[in-house]
């Protein structure tokens, strides 16, 4: 998993650990890097990193900024930058990330929705006009596009 690694994909240090044969319960913010190898129900927030080791069970919401599971999720996950999911990764309900890696062996049951940020994302503008196909022969010798504000020569 490259954690302890000086690996350019580590962003910080790890802050906190939740090892094996630690439950939890309630709701979890954090900054930096969070490893969670226990059981977790409840909601998970964060800007940082949250990595899953192969014992980890995560039952809830999760909204992170990267996220590497080798562990089970159930729920809704939300991830800002990179969802990397190894070979004994499994993902039960909704995940929106817009970067996906996924290791041959991984299991994903339900929706994925690949997006970037939703505040870039805009709805484009639609400009419809006559061309002067075929099908635009008629009364008028010349086709009526819509005028731009640039070539308009009352603007």
């Amino acid at each position: 998993m490259g954690l302890f690694s000086k690996d350019k994909q580590s962003h910080s240090e790890l802050n906190a650990f939740l090892g094996v044969g630690t439950e939890y319960k309630g709701k979890l913010d954090f900054v930096g890097t969070v490893r969670i190898d226990g059981l977790f129900e409840g909601e998970i927030s964060t800007d940082g990193d949250l990595v899953l080791g192969r014992k980890a069970a995560v039952k809830g919401i999760v909204r992170v900024g990267q996220l590497t599971s080798c562990g089970e999720i159930t729920g809704d996950v939300i991830v800002r930058e990179r969802t990397v999911l190894e070979k004994t990764s499994v993902l039960n309900g909704s995940l929106s990330t817009p970067v996906l890696v996924v290791e041959k062996g991984a299991v994903v049951e339900g929706s994925i929705t690949m997006s970037v940020d939703s505040v870039t994302t805009t709805k484009p503008k639609v400009v419809a006009g006559d061309f002067g196909g075929s099908a635009s022969k008629g009364a008028h010798a010349e086709p009526v596009v819509d005028k731009t504000g640039s070539d308009d020569p009352k603007a």
